[in-house]
């Protein structure tokens, strides 16, 4: 699938439709994430605006890296996290883990409620095969001489 850069706005091949970026501009990104980590492991509780004059980041690719779990803030930080579910503080990702926790059951069901079903028709279907078989008869060709 042919896209367009949303950093540079070139056009490259996205085979398995997964990201918007060329290969040069997320190359970028990983490079930057990757120094921007390295500074907080050597720099606990750096602020959000210390990043900011540092590293020349946005707020908002901040918190893309915090949502897809690549960064995560501190208790004290002054970046806020919020559960997308409940509202309630997280650190890191969309949910918090009670959350995420009944997502996850919930899913589950589904799947195994789902694989019920499969399972159920299958069944039918055999049964129905089986009485198929035993009401047809032997048929025979007349021989006609």
């Amino acid at each position: 699938m042919v896209k367009v850069c949303s950093k540079c706005n070139n056009m490259f091949e996205d085979y398995l439709d997964k990201y918007n970026m060329c290969p040069n501009c997320r190359d970028d990104e990983e490079s930057l994430l990757r120094r921007i980590k390295d500074y907080l492991w050597d720099n606990p509780g750096t602020t959000e605006k210390k990043l900011k004059e540092l590293f020349d980041v946005s707020h908002n690719q901040l918190m893309e890296w915090l949502r897809e779990e690549r960064l995560e803030i501190t208790p004290d930080s002054d970046i806020v996290l919020r559960c997308e579910r409940c509202g309630s503080m997280i650190f890191t990702g969309k949910y918090c883990e009670d959350c995420s926790n009944k997502i996850k059951t919930t899913v589950n069901e589904i799947n195994n409620s789902m694989n019920k079903d499969k399972e159920d028709k299958k069944l039918r279907v055999m049964s129905i095969n089986r009485a198929k078989l035993k009401e047809s008869k032997m048929r025979f060709i007349k021989n006609d001489n």
